[in-house]
């Protein structure tokens, strides 16, 4: 790392923050839509069970960017070039204008207290070019893991201690990895004083803990492509928990991919009218209905259930009709969804009822009036938004 011999200057937080969280905060709706299309665009590697293909961050991404947040990336360059270590030998995410830019941004939220967008903001860096890209091409520079192979490491070779077998997809382990940076280094990214040679510091940090994940996982790889070892699904007896392999396509690692694009869709879009209106039912007041996710959405705990409830209703379907294929987007999948299961002893669908009786008593109406009927029809109106956004979410 660089070390300042020209004094503690600020330049960063002091001169490109500025710029940031002003264009971030008068074009919030388009910088959010950006980081969706990102994630919809790689949406097969992010929610891979292990990192096998590369996740491109190009020009054209870099441009979208400087575009959706209205700044010249000029501007950027010529400040970044005013930076004391900017000729020294330094790891590119800590001059380029992109990974600046964008730690600024997260920044940003974080001083706000928006932790729903601090979070996705620095989500969005860890996989931005100059972070987890890099890290894949100099653990895989010649060539992708090859898929059998990673299958063994998966089954084989990786404990529950690893993120990635945890959470069960690249990114749930990136984005425990995330939050842990964010919460380790609140004080620094927040800071009023923050010095330049500190942001360095926290690049490196972010850095350093996605490239030891993937130095953790390619040792293993290598060391299983060398001994030949690899996973045949159709001839190996893997009896682990559930009987089941942990392979690309199996229902876990579907069912998170499709969680977390619904995630990101309800979280970096406002809550829809017209489906509120679809979604309200009898008794049910469609613009209290988007109230109550509004709520739902401002707030970090109740995104964290929603994220299960999310999970639970898919898996839920997936169990009982293995066949279909195209889960979400089937119309079996949303008439089967929004139907009540008021005697189900399943503990899973309990959470889900509990919860949702839990976000309804943040209505107004609801509290107001606390009928049978209200109930029924305010929670069947919550379980339909839900499960039409799912659809909306994972469609194309």
């Amino acid at each position: 790392m660089a070390k300042n011999r020209k004094g503690e200057t600020s330049t960063i937080v002091e001169e490109i923050y500025p710029v940031i969280s002003a264009a971030v905060a008068a074009n919030k709706n388009s910088y959010r839509r950006n980081i969706a299309v990102f994630i919809d665009t790689h949406s097969k590697q992010l929610y891979d069970y292990a990192p096998v293909d590369r996740i491109y961050f190009r020009q054209k991404e870099v441009n979208d960017y400087f575009k959706a947040i209205k700044v010249n990336k000029a501007d950027i360059t010529n400040i970044a070039k005013t930076l004391y270590y900017y000729n020294e030998k330094e790891i590119e995410a800590c001059k380029d204008e992109f990974s600046l830019s964008q730690l600024m941004a997260v920044r940003y939220f974080a001083i706000q207290q928006d932790a729903t967008n601090t979070e996705l903001s620095a989500m969005y860096l860890a996989f931005s070019g100059k972070f987890y890209a890099s890290c894949h091409y100099r653990w895989f520079r010649q060539y992708c893991p090859k898929r059998e192979v990673m299958d063994y490491v998966i089954n084989y070779m990786l404990s529950k201690k690893f993120d990635l077998i945890s959470e069960g997809s690249v990114w749930g382990a990136i984005r425990n990895l995330v939050k842990t940076w964010l919460e380790s280094y609140k004080s620094i990214i927040t800071g009023d004083k923050t010095s330049d040679e500190e942001i360095v510091y926290i690049i490196h940090q972010l850095y350093e803990r996605i490239y030891a994940f993937m130095r953790n996982i390619a040792k293993l790889y290598y060391k299983a492509a060398e001994e030949k070892l690899y996973l045949n699904a159709e001839s190996d007896n893997y009896d682990g928990e559930g009987g089941k392999y942990r392979v690309a396509n199996n229902n876990s690692t579907k069912a998170s991919e499709w969680t977390e694009k619904t995630m990101t869709y309800m979280t970096t879009s406002t809550v829809n009218v017209a489906r509120c209106h679809s979604a309200a039912g009898k008794g049910v007041d469609a613009m209290e209905l988007k109230s109550i996710f509004e709520n739902i959405l401002n707030d970090n705990d109740s995104i964290a259930d929603l994220r299960e409830v999310v999970n639970i209703l898919l898996v839920d379907f997936m169990k009982n009709f293995p066949d279909i294929k195209d889960v979400p987007t089937s119309v079996e999948f949303i008439d089967y969804s929004i139907k009540m299961k008021p005697n189900t002893k399943d503990k899973d669908l309990i959470f889900l009822k509990n919860t949702i009786l839990k976000w309804l008593n943040t209505s107004e109406r609801y509290r107001s009036i606390r009928t049978p009927a209200t109930l029924n029809n305010y929670y069947r109106g919550i379980l339909t938004y839900i499960v039409l956004s799912i659809n909306e979410a994972n469609k194309g």
